[in-house]
Parts: structure tokens; C-alpha cells; sequence
């Protein structure tokens, strides 16, 4: 089993984010999403390649294999559920929780993000107008 860095393990989840919206996700597309140059976005996905998450023909397009499609919905998941977290509860601007949840999201166990996903359904389960439920939180956030 491979161990994958942080770091590859966001370029994964952007071609899977990228590979969702678009037919084709090409090395400049990574380099844009991931804002660095094209020859850094390059040598990663040659990483994932040797690691067998993806593949590409020769300055082709680049595709998530089984495996890689697996692992980058698995790590788009958590990324979604943490940003969820920040911007639902904690109250953080969209931008602001998706920058974060990028920094929290590796090496989060599968067991705490069941219950953190149990939590966010709990609290969106009971109404936004209840004071019992983030009401007070909300307010003070309101406050500052």
C-alpha cells in the first residue's frame, strides 16, 4: 500500500475535483487549480503515475485509474465535510473554510469523520432558529 504525502494527496483530489467537472484535465489545468507552475504540477502527477492513481499517453490528457478514482473521492469527501464544518458551524466564509479544510483534512481518521458527520446532521436537523442549537454561537459571532 502506498503512503501518500499531503501534498499528493491535493493533487489527486484536484484532478478528481477538476475530472468531475470537465472530459479532460490537463497539466495546466492542475497547475491553475493548485496555483503553482507547470513543471511543479508535471512532476507531481508523475508521482501519482508511478504510485498507479493515474495515467496519461504522452502530454495527453490524465486520467484517475480505479484506484485513484477511489482514493481522490474519498479525499474530496473529507475535504467537503471539513469545509461544511467550518462554514456551517464555525461560521468561517466560504474562502476562508476552504483554505482551512485543506490544511485539516490529511490524517483525519474515518472514525472522527463519521462523527463529525453525524454531528453536522444533528445540527442541521434541529433548526436554525433554535437557541439550543448554535443560536447562542451565532450571536456571538454576530457580535465581533
Amino acid at each position: 500500500m502506498i503512503t501518500l504525502t499531503p501534498k499528493d494527496e491535493d493533487y489527486l483530489e484536484t484532478i478528481y475535483r477538476i475530472s468531475r467537472d470537465s472530459d479532460t484535465v490537463g497539466v495546466t489545468d492542475i497547475a491553475r487549480a493548485r496555483n503553482v507552475t507547470v513543471p511543479t504540477a508535471r512532476t507531481a502527477v508523475s508521482r501519482l503515475i508511478r504510485y498507479g492513481l493515474v495515467r496519461q499517453q504522452h502530454y495527453g490528457k490524465i486520467m484517475l485509474n480505479n484506484d485513484g478514482e477511489k482514493l481522490g473521492a474519498q479525499l474530496y469527501s473529507v475535504h467537503r465535510t471539513l469545509r461544511r464544518f467550518l462554514a456551517e458551524v464555525l461560521l468561517l466564509d466560504a474562502n476562508k473554510a476552504d483554505e482551512e479544510a485543506c490544511r485539516m483534512e490529511h490524517g483525519l481518521s474515518r472514525s472522527t469523520l463519521k462523527r463529525l458527520t453525524l454531528f453536522l446532521d444533528a445540527v442541521n436537523g434541529c433548526g436554525g432558529g433554535n437557541p439550543g442549537c448554535l443560536g447562542r454561537y451565532r450571536e456571538a459571532i454576530g457580535s465581533k
